[in-house]
């Protein structure tokens, strides 16, 4: 009997062998896309004004730079989270990263503005592919509860991360290399994940369902809203937001966004089965997510800024003082894979976004000189704690309990909601900032105390939408497993 058990034995411990490596590649790759997705929102940040003197950018466009990315990318990240469940999450995996990595070479070699603008534009599409279809290919894969949640873990804790590594990498590579290299970077990279993308643990649990087909006139609303909303949100860097255009862009995409959840309703085979935001779970962990990535990308820019412009640190200095919030959000972002199973989402998110409203709430009362260690560094380490405490459980509550048909466009809302929230929170506390530097000016102030008025202004915004997504918290189930990944249930 004995002898007969040792060939089984080794036979079991080889077969977990393969699937240990198989659950590392989706992993390694799915957040690896991810990751390189979400870098490039602050790596060109930080590259900006080299930019504006190398190819003479005019400062009234320069901002497109960033800005083409985020319209692309979060007006089709609907549409691309449904055409990876039509027509194969990794076929539209591997088209999505073909493209970001195609329109990274042409940016990194553009010779003129209208070049580049074009290019990450491209960028920013290829990412609305990509990053829906990798959180679709993660979930299908990791269907047992325990693997599922650690790997939507390290899902989670790549938002903050990935935008501290991209202010780090952007201040370093700009300071040292060239600023071609923020998108030269994202070349071996892409060549390297589609390689591994094309390996037999990528492949399609089970092929997309046939005689479905798009929701044409949903694809079109709902993008041509996305779109409009964006535009409309960015274009108010440089005009009111009571001008007749940006009122009449928010009524236009109020009323395409209106259109979509009508004929959603109606159609027969819908690009979003509406029935899942039924869920209180993932209703709110959803809006969570939209509160919590406006006051996190906005602080990524404005506290980048006082660092820079009233502190008057290099890129460089700034980027790595930027360090001790990557480490410290990897770390509690472990911390909350481990407790979430005891304690639940409500309360990870309600602490982690309680803690991190306090560390925004200390930037309201910086002062012009700051001290790193005294001034900022507390500041980064209790948002760093309370965003990795929080994004975890968040991630895990907003895609759960939906069925494996629907997982990439759950995954394209998920997404859609941070990239939306990003840009209009970014928004909203540059509008805000800018109305009080003026402000500021007009009654006299000096320029450094009147620069100090408009970020604590922007922190004191930040502040306020980061408290509102933990109140939010108060009404998300107590989730402590994932639901049954076939049902839609879970309120």
């Amino acid at each position: 009997m004995g002898r007969g058990t040792a060939p089984s034995t080794a036979k079991d411990n080889a077969t977990a062998g393969s699937a240990g490596k198989a659950a590392g590649l989706v992993l390694a790759v799915t957040c690896g896309a991810q990751f390189m997705v979400i870098i490039d929102d602050t790596v060109v940040a930080m590259a900006l004004p080299t930019i504006r003197t190398a190819l003479d950018f005019e400062q009234a466009s320069l901002a497109w730079v960033i800005d083409a990315y985020m319209l692309l990318f979060g007006g089709f990240l609907v549409l691309g989270g449904r055409c990876a469940d039509l027509f194969g999450r990794r076929k539209v995996f591997l088209a999505g990263l073909g493209v970001f990595t195609a329109a990274s070479l042409a940016c990194g070699l553009a010779t003129t503005p209208e070049m580049l603008i074009v290019s990450r534009g491209a960028q920013g599409f290829g990412a609305a592919l990509l990053s829906p279809a990798a959180l679709s290919i993660l979930i299908t894969f990791f269907t047992e509860a325990k693997e599922r949640r650690k790997a939507l873990g390290v899902w989670g804790g790549l938002t903050g991360i990935s935008g501290v590594s991209g202010v780090l990498l952007g201040g370093v590579i700009t300071d040292i290399i060239d600023w071609r290299w923020v998108f030269f970077v994202n070349i071996p990279v892409g060549i390297l994940l589609f390689a591994l993308a094309l390996r037999p643990a990528l492949a399609d649990r089970e092929p997309p369902a046939k005689g479905t087909s798009t929701d044409t006139t949903g694809a079109l609303l709902i993008t041509s809203a996305l779109l409009l909303l964006v535009y409309t949100v960015i274009s108010t860097s440089h005009r009111p937001w009571g001008s007749t255009a940006t009122v009449a862009g928010l009524i236009g995409a109020g009323l395409l966004l209106a259109g979509f959840v009508i004929r959603e309703l109606r159609a027969s085979q819908p690009l979003i089965r509406l029935g899942i935001f039924a869920s209180r779970q993932i209703a709110a962990a959803n809006v969570m997510m939209l509160l919590a990535a406006s006051g996190l990308y906005g602080i990524f820019f404005f506290l980048t800024q006082y660092m820079q412009v009233l502190q008057e640190w290099s890129p460089l200095r700034a980027g790595l003082s930027w360090a001790p919030f990557g480490v410290t959000m990897a770390v509690f972002s472990g911390i909350a894979i481990q407790l979430m199973p005891r304690l639940g989402s409500r309360i990870l998110c309600l602490v982690g976004l309680g803690t991190a409203t306090v560390g925004l709430g200390l930037l309201t009362g910086a002062p012009v000189k700051a001290s790193y260690v005294s001034d900022v560094l507390p500041t980064l380490l209790l948002c760093a704690a309370g965003y990795g405490l929080a994004m975890v459980p968040l991630v895990v509550a907003a895609v759960s309990g939906v069925a494996k048909a629907d997982s990439g466009a759950a995954s394209g809302v998920l997404n859609t909601g941070q990239q939306i929230g990003g840009a209009t929170g970014l928004a909203v506390l540059a509008a805000l900032a800018s109305s009080t530097l003026d402000d500021e000016v007009a009654s006299g102030t000096a320029m450094p105390d009147a620069l100090l008025a408009s970020f604590h202004s922007a922190f004191l915004v930040g502040t306020v939408l980061s408290a509102c997504a933990a109140a939010l918290a108060l009404v998300l189930p107590a989730l402590r497993t994932e639901f049954d990944p076939e049902t839609t249930s879970g309120a």
